[in-house]
């Protein structure tokens, strides 16, 4: 906390100096340029891996990264400003997208599709006839959609994201957020989620049960880090050419302690059908902290208040739908009081289960990240392909479970009551001092594709349900295919009833979009999320557009 402090103060000193000098108009020194708490040396990481108590010092620095906010605004200061859109029937909007990204494992091919969309295409297209030719399958999807929803997704004047690293092997040691916001030319602040402390993730596993020494070293050299550059964060962030006032970070009171993930219970292995899959070894991902909600206040001038409160949170998947309408409810009560526009975005999870299942093969590269590897030697030493073809089996029984794309509906189609119900009664009720709620509006015309129904405003709804924000295979082959929408967007705006259709659509949600053609558009998916899109209007609308623009 002393380094901040410090790095505060000589931001104070230079921004002082800059008044002084006419280079800097006084309104802009109400923006902190640049603070975050104190990283953690290899040292330190190594520590927080051992099961055993912490030394005050370093539990407090734990408690200090992981409530404590990384804010930036040096876009601002290098001349950034917002655009927003003119859209027909809505005039001057601000659009918001949220999207999970995978860590950033394909943080590359992002910043090519933001910077350069004709290479991009050129890539999508080559790399399509490669895959091809090989014999490899590849998603059937309208390439000629893609650059329309690159379009889209640069629009976007604030980006939330979930699952993004900071210092982690399987993403380059990359600052991702930093990155990212480099290239979109954004202010950004970033919260801290886990300590990714996993002995595999540090490179302090052995491997010691391996009997075959070739592989055992083969191992340890894929699991080797760079220890001067591996910082181990986990995260959310905000992204705004809107300059960030403040922002603050919310741990959960209740969720998965993931550092007891050194040890897994026979139990919770039999409950946990990815671990039985894979076993207790490679299913494990220990972490210090917890999911949590970051709070971002942007200063938007076009606004009740001037001011949007940005919520983006992350909801717990390795626990059942009551804990994560806990979760919500915690995150309620910290925005309750706030009286100008509120947008809440995250992956929810709401899968109805207590785990969001996935193939083996992409749980595991999305967990240490290299492809090539587990593609291979990795994949077949982990598992066995007895193991992979058994466990496939065995997921297959509870694909029907575990696809129903409507989590606001009262029932999954042929089973019993949905369980995540329970999130969605929760955000409906739900008022703010104010007495404005969360608009849970579904009109026909204010979507991209004349559907209608609870949130077809703000989430983009299929004929049948939402249009499913994650689709994964379950395991290798046909199998089966698990289709989930996790991922949402939830406005307050100038609402006192979350569905009157007469009442006033002031930046209230209009033509949401899932950009699921360009998430799926190379042979190897961007995210294994798509990213998704909200409209939100700075004046009552006047003539809607049935599609958008």
């Amino acid at each position: 906390m002393k380094i901040v402090k410090a790095r505060l103060w000589v931001h104070s000193l230079l921004a002082a100096g800059a008044i002084l000098a006419g280079l800097v108009p006084l309104k802009a020194q109400q923006y902190i340029r640049d603070s975050g708490p104190e990283l953690f040396s290899y040292d330190e990481l190594v520590q927080l891996s051992l099961d055993k108590p912490l030394t005050p010092k370093l539990a407090e620095k734990v408690r200090a990264i992981t409530t404590t906010p990384f804010i930036n605004n040096e876009a601002y200061y290098n001349g950034a400003r917002p655009r927003p859109l003119k859209i027909t029937g809505l005039g001057p909007s601000l659009r918001i997208a949220f999207w999970n990204i995978e860590r950033g494992l394909e943080l590359d091919e992002i910043q090519l599709f933001l910077t350069h969309p004709d290479r991009f295409m050129a890539k999508v297209k080559e790399e399509r006839e490669i895959a091809k030719q090989k014999g490899t399958k590849v998603k059937a999807v309208d390439l000629e959609k893609v650059p329309q929803q690159i379009k889209i997704l640069k629009a976007a004047d604030v980006w939330i994201l979930n699952e993004v690293d900071w210092g982690m092997k399987r993403t380059q040691y990359r600052k991702v957020v930093r990155d990212l916001a480099k290239t979109l030319r954004m202010n950004w602040a970033y919260g801290v989620e886990f300590l990714e402390i996993d002995p595999k993730q540090i490179g302090t596993e052995t491997f010691e049960n391996v009997k075959d020494e070739k592989v055992r070293q083969e191992l340890l050299k894929e699991f080797r880090v760079d220890k001067s550059r591996l910082r181990a964060l986990h995260g959310t962030a905000v992204l705004s050419r809107y300059p960030i006032r403040a922002a603050r970070v919310l741990p959960f009171k209740v969720g998965y302690d993931w550092f007891e993930e050194n040890k897994i219970h026979p139990i919770e292995k039999a409950k946990r059908k990815a671990a039985v899959v894979i076993g207790e070894d490679l299913a494990r991902e220990m972490r210090r902290g917890g999911r949590m909600a970051m709070i971002v206040d942007l200063d938007v001038p076009e606004v009740a208040g001037k001011r949007l409160t940005i919520a983006a949170t992350h909801l717990e998947n390795r626990a059942t739908p009551k804990i994560r309408r806990q979760q919500m409810e915690e995150l309620l009560q910290e925005v309750r009081n706030i009286a100008n526009p509120v947008v809440i975005a995250g992956d929810m999870n709401t899968t109805g289960s207590d785990s969001t299942p996935t193939n083996v093969q992409q749980m595991l590269i999305k967990r240490y990240g290299d492809a090539d590897f587990w593609a291979s030697k990795g994949i077949q030493w982990a598992t066995g392909l007895g193991l992979i073809y058994t466990g496939g089996r065995m997921l297959k029984k509870i694909t029907g479970i575990q696809t129903n794309v409507d989590p606001t509906s009262a029932n999954v189609p042929g089973l019993s009551a949905n369980r995540e119900q329970g999130l969605f009664n929760v955000l409906e009720k739900f008022r703010f001092e104010d007495g404005k709620a969360f608009d849970f509006r579904g009109v026909q015309e204010r979507t991209v594709n004349g559907t209608s129904g609870t949130l077809g405003d703000s989430n983009q709804r299929a004929k049948r349900g939402f249009v499913p924000t994650f689709v994964t295979e379950l395991t290798w082959g046909k199998v089966g295919v698990a289709r989930f929408k996790l991922d949402w967007i939830f406005v307050k705006s100038n609402l006192e009833d979350p569905r009157d259709e007469n009442a006033s659509y002031v930046f209230a949600p209009h033509f949401p979009r899932t950009l699921s053609t360009l998430d799926n558009c190379l042979p190897e998916r961007i995210s294994d999320h798509s990213a998704i899109t909200v409209d939100l209007p700075f004046h009552e609308p006047t003539k809607i557009a049935a599609k958008g623009s």
